[in-house]
This record gives C-alpha cells, structure tokens and sequence, in this order.
C-alpha cells in the first residue's frame, strides 16, 4: 500500500496577471476575500482529517497564482493545520515566488515556518520581453531576490523558464539560461516550459494583432536543444522531460505526481489522487467560499481510474522520466508484458526512433523527446 502522500495548496491570487496565463487565478480580489478564501481552505483540509491522518505527509507545495502576494501570516497558519496531522519532519516545503516579493524579512519568514524549496518565476532574463507578457519583475528584481535568498541562507531554489516566448529568439533566450547559471550556486533546479497561448488571453489578442511575433516550432526546438547542452555543461542533469537539477536535488514532490503517488490538493481548482480516484475542484473563488462555508461539496470532476486507465498513464508519466520504463517493475506491478499489451505500438515507436530500449527500460530518444505527443497518443 502507498502510505505517502503528497499536498498541494493553491492560492489564486496575483497583484497582475500574466498577459499569456490561464490557469485559476485573479488580481482583483480585496484583502476580506483573501482571508476568507484561507479561512475555507483551512475547513476544506480539516474536512479531510481521516484522510491525511492515514497517510505520512512527504511534500507540501504552494502554488498559485502568486503566493508570495499574500501576507506570510497565511500562508504560515495553513502549514500550521497542515502539521497537526503529521509528527514526522516533512522532507520538502515548496513556495512560488514572483521576484519582486522576495523582501529578506519575508523570506526570513518563510525560512522560519521551515519551508525549505524556493521556486522563482523567473520566465525571461530579457526585460522587454518580461513587459511583453506582463510579468511584474524585471531581470534585476531577479538578481535581488536571489541576493537576499543568500543572505537568509536560503540555498534549495529552482526557477523558471518558458521556451517559445514572444519576440524570444536564440541569443536572447541563451542569453537567459546563461543569466541563471550567473546567478549563483544557490540555484539548485530549472524547469523549462514550452509557452501555450490560450484563448482568450491578452497574450493571444497581442498574437491576433501581429503585435508580437512567436519563435517557430524549429526555433522552439533548438531552444529545448541548447538548453540540455548548456545546462548539462553546468551541472544540471535532465530527470524528466522539462525539468533539470544539480544532483539530489530533484522536486520530491513533482515525482510523487510522476510515479503515480497519491497526492491531495486544496483549494480553487486543486486536484487529487487517491486510492485509484481522480477530482478537481471548482474554479470561482467566492463559489468556493460559499460552499465550504455552507458545507457544500466543492468537486467538479471524478474519475474512476480502472486497471487499464491507472497502466495508460503510468506508461506516459514514466516516459517523462529519463529513467523511462523499467520493464520489470511494470510487469510486477500490472502482472502483464508491456510488450505483450502494445507490442505494435511499441515497435513502431522504435523503428520511428522515438523510443529506445536498452537495460530492460524502455525511454524516448531525444527526438522523441521533442514530439512527445505523438507517444503519448499511441498510448491512450
């Protein structure tokens, strides 16, 4: 039995939004909404009291939105309700951070409720291009907030990049990744996105507009390219598709998600997993708030995962993973040849050179890698 559980915390706002985000998030709530807000979230973990009582509490992690944008004080009485359901220490304790949040007396706050992982939206290390897709901070709010994360003694932070950006090229996104390996040794983790314009965003009404001009997929991929190879010169080893970090310090609790974990989310459109059932949550934050307030359930959507769905997406998470496949932990676990259930799939996938098999593991190539859907798709 899974006896691990990881937790994660969703806090939806922001003091702007970003020109290309979509997810559940808002920069126009006042300050009684957001207490309110922690207030139903805190009843929506203790509403899960047996759940969390059963299980050991492995990583915790606030996102967002910004959760730097709110006062620490939240943010430290959910961690406090958070522990009463736990005597074990909680090996990792994530916070999202915007640049220009990162005061050393808030950090210093955070160092003290024993958060222990930093992760920094950084995106860009091109002002311009910071302005074009509305983020807040410039290069420079970087190279301050990592200077008072060395002053608060603070050395486990990962930051984020976003390939494809608008009027991003080849030098100006080099430009960035050798802007972050500059930073410091304290960098201990980069994560790469690949930038999805969704409708409906100020992003896309710029894209609509010709206003702004996207890098093409060939560029994109050169960008993916470059950034393995200079990582890879610095000490950043690649563990999952988008995802690279010095040794040991790999994201505890992205890999509970990878590895098919059991996790918990909390919050405005958080999702779970647990004993083979999937939910989400609704997205309206004073919705949210009325119905935990009512005791109302707050779930938008379930999902039963069967035996087959649970092998599926254990396929294409272990796939993320450079380790790929092992092919013996697949048959012990589902009790079935993996080449037995998708020999044809599997066999296409490596004459088309987007699979390799080696060691008893089965991992995408680095080109597949780069059209991973297309695995994916041979899979569902």
């Amino acid at each position: 039995m899974n006896n691990e559980l990881s937790i994660y915390v969703h806090i939806p706002f922001c003091k702007s939004k970003c020109y290309y985000c979509d997810f559940c998030s808002s920069d126009r709530e006042d300050e009684e909404t957001i207490s309110n807000y922690i207030e139903a979230l805190i009843k929506e973990i203790l509403n899960n009291a047996e759940i969390l009582s059963e299980y050991k509490i492995k990583t915790i992690y606030f996102g967002g939105g910004t959760p730097s944008y709110i006062e620490p004080k939240y943010i430290e009485k959910i961690l406090s309700v958070i522990k009463l359901f736990t005597s074990d220490v909680i090996e990792e304790i994530t916070i999202e951070l915007n640049p220009a949040d990162c005061t050393y007396e808030r950090l210093m706050q955070y160092v003290k409720m024993g958060i222990n992982r930093y992760s920094l939206g950084m995106q860009s290390a091109n002002n311009d291009i910071l302005k074009i897709i509305g983020r807040r901070h410039s290069k420079e709010d970087v190279v301050t907030a990592y200077n008072n994360m060395m002053k608060a003694n603070i050395s486990n932070i990962s930051t984020d990049v976003i390939t494809g950006l608008a009027n991003d090229t080849l030098d100006s996104f080099k430009e960035t990744l050798n802007f972050i390996i500059k930073l410091g040794d304290g960098i201990k983790h980069i994560s790469t996105y690949s930038l999805e314009v969704h409708e409906d965003t100020k992003l896309a009404t710029l894209i609509d507009a010709n206003f702004v001009n996207l890098p093409t997929e060939d560029e994109e991929r050169e960008m993916n390219s470059m950034t393995t190879s200079i990582l890879a010169k610095n000490g950043y080893n690649m563990y999952e598709i988008s995802n690279y970090s010095k040794e040991g310090y790999e994201s505890k609790h992205n890999l509970n998600y990878w590895n098919q974990g059991y996790y918990l989310g909390f919050g405005v459109s958080a999702a779970s997993y647990i004993n083979g059932k999937r939910y989400s949550n609704i997205c309206n934050i004073k919705e949210y708030i009325n119905k935990i307030n009512n005791f109302e359930d707050v779930v938008k959507e379930t999902e039963e995962l069967d035996k087959l769905d649970t092998l599926r997406e254990y396929i294409i998470l272990k796939l993320r993973l450079i380790k790929g496949i092992d092919i013996k932990e697949f048959k012990s676990k589902f009790k079935i040849d993996i080449f037995d259930m998708f020999k044809t799939e599997i066999d296409e996938l490596l004459n088309k050179k987007l699979l390799e098999f080696k060691e008893d593991r089965l991992y995408l190539t680095t080109y597949g890698r780069d059209v991973a859907n297309i695995v994916w798709e041979k899979f569902i």
